[in-house]
């Protein structure tokens, strides 16, 4: 079972308490979007968010996050949907039969190297991993535990670096040729999003399982501020997209599935996606439950149903953060789908058993700080997810007695 995958792969600088409410966000967040102010949930490109920052007498980012009280980050960590999704499922998968490979590139300067010593003590395989002269792709998560009552949320800032250069080309028939194609936050890697409808269809005509989990699209806000995004490409066509017709499964987070809809409403987008021509979706709400549809395709069919996320206690969430959930989410699912590809000959996948798993990474992680887990020894975080999936299967088994 070989799994390969491409998108944003960067360094994480984590900022645990940033106060959301207070006067210094609030000079610095978005008051029209698309216009390169903060945004709780959201994400916006260093550039932007330094003009914006500018109107309120801030000199370059340093000044916006010294603002904001942010002396210097609590933690450096692997980042990005694609690579800390990947780096899930390849310690998921660790002693089966398969490889999780990342396809990518890094700067040549401290943080690239940081980044791959941090990735050489996982079991990704990063070998495809280039190096380039300039900056290493990173993002400024800033955090605010206390917001949405309690349930925490991040905004992000991205300096885009050497992923502004990489592009479709160079993912050729070892990446397209792998039995699960994944693509993870692409909006961050401009060209690669920009061709995504075209190595979807090409991975497609290979016989992968392509996965797609999205990232908040901050180039589609600034092009057409409040219209759909497309899903890759430049402009949503008439009809469903190429990209979503090409597209087994689609992770996405409650804003993601409104802005790629282009709906008000979470009922009226799940609608707009079970007829896009996707196979399956699974939408994340935070503390919410879980939206996931699958209409056939080579998987059973499902819902839409709502699979209740996992309580993690105080004690546990204090010793981390909301960083990288949604991308370990994303990894549980594709962990998930390999071994029922492996094992299932023939079989249709069963979406609801592969977010479980989702849901058990996703808990797993608010206990850490930032996305990646270090395992002391092999085998360590697949048996602690494990544990969690099974208190997930009990509390949900003992909710429908």
């Amino acid at each position: 079972m070989r799994i390969a995958g491409t998108g944003c792969c960067l360094v994480d600088l984590i900022y645990p308490s940033v106060d959301f409410s207070s006067d210094a966000f609030g000079v610095l967040r978005s008051k029209v979007e698309g216009d390169g102010g903060l945004v709780p949930g959201g994400l916006v490109f260093a550039g932007d968010a330094e003009r914006f920052a500018s109107r309120a007498g801030r000199r370059g980012l340093a000044d916006v996050l010294a603002g904001l009280g942010c002396a210097e980050a609590a933690a450096e960590n692997v980042g990005g949907p694609s690579v800390v999704s990947l780096v899930h499922a390849a310690q998921m998968l660790e002693g089966e039969d398969a490889s999780v490979s990342f396809h990518g590139a890094v700067g040549d300067d401290e943080s690239g190297r940081m980044l791959r010593g941090l990735l050489a003590r996982t079991p990704l395989d990063a070998s495809r991993l280039e190096t380039r002269p300039g900056r290493t792709p990173s993002t400024y998560v800033l955090s605010d535990p206390a917001w949405d009552g309690g349930r925490g949320e991040r905004c992000f800032v991205n300096d885009i670096g050497t992923a502004e250069h990489y592009a479709p080309a160079e993912l050729g028939d070892d990446f397209l040729g792998a039995d699960l194609v994944a693509f993870g936050g692409t909006a961050l890697v401009p060209a690669v999003h920009d061709g995504l409808p075209g190595l979807l269809a090409a991975a497609r005509s290979r016989g992968a399982l392509t996965v797609v989990n999205t990232v908040f699209d901050f180039r589609a806000e600034r092009r057409s501020p409040g219209r759909a995004w497309p899903l890759g490409g430049v402009a949503p066509g008439p009809g469903p997209a190429a990209s979503y017709n090409a597209c087994d499964l689609l992770v996405m987070d409650r804003d993601e599935a409104l802005r790629l809809s282009g709906e008000r409403s979470l009922e009226a987008s799940t609608r707009f996606f079970a007829s896009s021509g996707v196979g399956a979706f699974a939408i994340t709400r935070g503390g919410e439950p879980v939206l996931a549809w699958s209409g056939g395709g080579r998987f059973a069919p499902l819902g839409p149903a709502e699979l209740p996320v996992l309580e993690v206690d105080a004690s546990a969430r204090a010793s981390g953060d909301t960083t990288g959930c949604g991308d370990a989410f994303a990894g549980g699912l594709v962990a998930a789908l390999a071994l029922q590809m492996e094992s299932g000959a023939g079989r249709d996948l069963d979406l609801a058993d592969a977010v479980s798993w989702g849901i058990a990474a996703g808990a797993f992680t608010l206990g850490i700080l930032g996305g990646v887990y270090y395992e002391p020894r092999p085998g360590e975080k697949r048996r602690l997810v494990a544990a969690l999936r099974d208190e997930w299967l009990e509390r949900r088994a003992r909710s429908r007695l």
